[in-house]
């Protein structure tokens, strides 16, 4: 009740005051922040950087920290949550739970998409990563503020706990990088994912990636996002390398 209440005060006035979103970030981690400006950041898009001592600032490098700790955090907790399961089993459920939609789909329930400051329209936001890249970033800033114990009791309490269902997860088999990857070490391939290109679409981005096995190219495929880009060419070599094994 009290998120949906400071989100309606947000779109009453079309813009968040400090003071509403130190609120929206206090009720959604349970945690009171010290360093705003650090949240702040984590919604500034790439596409609406600003220039510091001719330094671009965008969420960019709070989300490559927020990106490892949420890996980590959920690596834990499996591990943890499944003493007897080998690493295949753990990796793949992991990435179920650590990939840009989910993110994604978070960050809308947690009204991420109010906050968001990027130059792009409606449809380029939908089919970009901007939403996942901001909760992650997001969590890149909690830990600066906050250290690692709180992160963690956020990460855990507030979004494992409540909004992922592991039972659910168990059930369904779509993480196809994780598949790839269990797939080529048990043949003793290598794998590998090139990003050929990264060009701009409008305000968006095209990301163009294609995969090798065994320093062969398979499969190329393009997205808003480079991780659904990923996700696709490894579906995609997974069946033509299930193909070629009969």
């Amino acid at each position: 009740m009290a998120l949906k209440k400071l989100l309606s005060l947000l779109q009453t006035k079309n813009s968040a005051s400090d003071k509403v979103f130190r609120n929206w970030v206090k009720t959604t981690t349970g945690f009171t922040p010290k360093n705003l400006s650090l949240y702040q950041q984590a919604f500034l898009h790439s596409s609406s950087a600003t220039k510091k001592s001719g330094t671009s600032i965008s969420n960019e490098r709070l989300e490559f920290l927020g990106d490892a700790l949420l890996g980590a955090i959920v690596a834990d907790f499996l591990f943890k949550m499944f003493p007897y399961k080998d690493e295949g089993f753990l990796t793949q459920l992991r990435s179920k739970i650590v990939n840009g939609q989910t993110c994604k789909e978070l960050a809308l329930k947690f009204g991420f998409n109010h906050f968001l400051k990027a130059s792009l329209n409606k449809d380029e936001k939908t089919k970009s990563s901007a939403y996942g890249d901001a909760f992650e970033a997001f969590i890149g800033a909690t830990f600066l503020d906050l250290g690692f114990n709180k992160t963690k009791s956020f990460i855990v309490s507030r979004i494992i706990k409540i909004h992922i269902d592991i039972d659910e997860l168990l059930n369904t088999n779509e993480d196809y990088k994780s598949q790839l990857q269990i797939y080529c070490q048990k043949n003793k391939f290598s794998l590998e994912y090139k990003l050929l290109s990264e060009e701009r679409n409008g305000s968006a981005k095209i990301y163009v990636i294609e995969v090798f096995v065994n320093e062969k190219a398979y499969t190329r495929f393009e997205n808003f996002s480079k991780r659904v880009a990923e996700q696709k060419a490894a579906q995609l070599t997974l069946e033509e390398l299930q193909k070629e094994s009969g």
